[in-house]
């Protein structure tokens, strides 16, 4: 297995070596000063290797944590952490390192988990999770990441046989290394309710219990209000909400007296004021078109479930626009209402492939894009497809097919910096990657793109 300590001292003496070789400091010029005169790419290029060395640190500082944990264990003769007046060992750790508490409690909790054990004869043994342990022993994932990732195959183990999860955790290993924290914790969950999916429905039947709409007021009286909605409330009310503030569906505003003017207003709301703007909008409808009978619903929802959870009823499917799954019952329930779109996932669908023949992509393909790319394709961004447009890889005008083996979900800040900078895409095993430009990497090594998906059962 990798060792920490070296790794983490040659990165740092190449960091050090190559930022006094593009700042070509003195010695007495301030950071600041010699930052300011890099390149672009010299900026991003020196954040990338600082970010390795603060991996490496927190892998390094992990296991010194788990030895303070294993020295102040009770049962030790003289516990380390005692010894020097503290009443655990995290509390030893977060004197020692100088760091918070709460750093000191991840650090012991990874360190330990990720320890190599000893047996009941005294034979040395492997981490419990040795991939995930030299994954993060390399520096390549962060001790988040690997904490997420342990957790996960915990809870996993009282479920799998031992060959399963051994191949889970070099799945997730893998998957932590490209994904951003927030949507690797989505995929660990999903994960999670494959391999348990009678654990969905107690969930949802939890978050069900506990939704509210609880009125409240400032300090200035005005109205405050907070809801806790369930998955199922979660996806109409985003769905509805997107619906309004989405790019394509952006109004204009004039100014006053100015109705038959061509000049528009500049919309310089805020996400969260357009947000609220189109809730009172959908209450306004509501009260206009209000004739007694309120019992359907004017907005369009994607229901994902695979077919044997939706023939069997147990198992677990998504609402776009909701992270919180639901179960499979429900989403047969929700199937047979009106305007919202059951998507069985491995079943046959309508042709989606238009060819040349349309410049704009079609509903039906739109919302296929939605299901394939989950939002933005960027690394990391978090933008849903409701803020994304449809774009194409290679050009319309360039004989680009409007289909869907040539569109992409694009938020529109990355769509005008994929258009206008020089990226490409390529797709490499069926996966879509992002090509730099030369004067972002040299090398134009591509990058992984779009949402992981889980792998196939």
């Amino acid at each position: 297995m990798t060792n920490p300590s070296d790794t983490l001292a040659e990165q740092a003496a190449a960091l050090a070596a190559r930022f006094a070789e593009l700042s070509a400091t003195g010695g007495d010029e301030h950071i600041a000063d010699a930052l300011a005169g890099l390149s672009d790419a010299a900026v991003l290029e020196l954040l990338e290797r600082i970010g390795a060395v603060v991996h490496l640190a927190e892998a390094v500082a992990a296991h010194l944590a788990g030895q303070v944990e294993v020295r102040s264990a009770r049962g030790v003769e003289e516990p380390l952490a005692k010894r020097i007046g503290e009443k655990s060992a995290a509390a030893a750790v977060a004197v020692a390192a100088h760091v918070p508490l709460s750093r000191a409690v991840e650090w012991c909790r990874v360190g330990t988990d990720l320890a190599r054990r000893t047996s009941l004869t005294g034979e040395p043994l492997d981490s419990p999770h040795p991939v995930i342990a030299a994954a993060f022993d390399a520096g390549s994932i962060d001790i988040a990441a690997a904490r997420t990732a342990v957790r996960t195959l915990e809870a996993l183990a009282p479920r799998v046989d031992s060959v399963t999860l051994a191949q889970l955790e070099a799945v997730l290993a893998a998957e932590a290394v490209d994904m951003p924290l927030a949507l690797f914790a989505r995929y660990c969950r999903d994960v999670l309710d494959r391999f348990d999916p009678d654990g969905v429905e107690p969930r949802e039947e939890t978050l069900h219990r506990r939704r509210a709409f609880r009125l409240a007021k400032h300090r200035d009286g005005l109205p405050l209000w907070i809801i806790a909605p369930d998955a199922e409330g979660a996806g109409f009310i985003l769905t509805a909400l997107e619906a309004r503030v989405a790019p394509r569906r952006q109004v204009s505003f004039q100014e006053e007296g100015e109705e038959d003017s061509d000049r528009a207003v500049e919309d310089e709301r805020t996400t969260d004021q357009k947000r609220y703007d189109a809730l009172v909008s959908i209450c306004h409808d509501a009260l206009k078109h209000d004739d007694g009978d309120l019992s359907g619903t004017a907005v369009t929802m994607l229901v994902t479930v695979g077919y044997d959870a939706l023939v069997n009823g147990v198992g677990s499917a998504t609402i776009f626009g909701s992270d919180e799954p639901i179960s499979a019952a429900t989403a047969r329930r929700l199937a047979c209402e009106a305007d919202i779109i059951p998507v069985v996932l491995g079943g046959e669908s309508e042709p989606l492939d238009l060819g040349e023949r349309r410049r704009l992509f079609a509903t039906n393909q739109r919302l296929a894009l939605a299901l394939r790319d989950g939002g933005c394709i960027w690394p990391g961004c978090p933008e849903p497809p409701a803020r994304c447009e449809a774009a194409h890889v290679k050009p319309w005008w360039a004989h680009g097919p409007t289909d869907l083996d040539n569109g992409v979900l694009l938020c529109r800040f990355h769509h005008r910096r994929f258009d206008n900078d020089g990226w490409t895409l390529r797709m490499l095993d069926g996966v879509p990657h992002l090509v730099p430009p030369p004067w972002i990497d040299a090398g134009q090594t591509p990058r992984r793109a779009g949402r992981h998906l889980l792998p196939t059962a």
